[in-house]
């Protein structure tokens, strides 16, 4: 049975803390290197499988991306066995002081060392009329 994982929202808030810092070591240390890992970001090129390849954009991305802030919120945070989940709306403060609300989904699983992430996957909510043109339920 799936219980909140007090454990996993504090996992959170380091994830977006090392955002904050730039601190590509807490990433290198917390991305899983088993095969099938991947990494979804809110661009539509932001595809990227493999520990190797997100270790590298994540530096990358990190650096390009100084003076950035991630706000955690409170997420929700659920865990079954060796299997937990996040997911948040952390506030993206860029340095010019533009404010973004982003949605943040990671998938983990507790290997031998700790929590390791297998799924990161962030977006940027647009609106279905935007979208679509449409005007759905919600």
């Amino acid at each position: 049975m799936m219980q909140e994982s007090a454990e996993l929202k504090e996992l959170y808030q380091k994830l977006c803390d090392a955002q904050t810092n730039g601190d590509h070591e807490f990433f290198l240390r917390r991305f899983s290197a088993k095969a099938g890992v991947l990494a979804i970001g809110t661009d539509p090129n932001e595809w990227w499988p493999g520990y190797e390849t997100i270790s590298k954009v994540f530096e990358a991305q990190l650096t390009e991306m100084s003076g950035l802030q991630v706000v955690a919120d409170d997420p929700l945070a659920f865990s079954e066995g060796s299997m937990g989940w996040v997911a948040g709306r952390p506030m993206l403060k860029l340095p010019d002081g533009t404010e973004l609300q982003m949605r943040l989904t990671v998938v983990f699983e507790n290997e031998p060392d700790g929590w390791k992430i297998v799924l990161w996957h962030s977006s940027l909510g647009v609106r279905n009329d935007d979208a679509i043109g449409k005007t759905l339920t919600t």
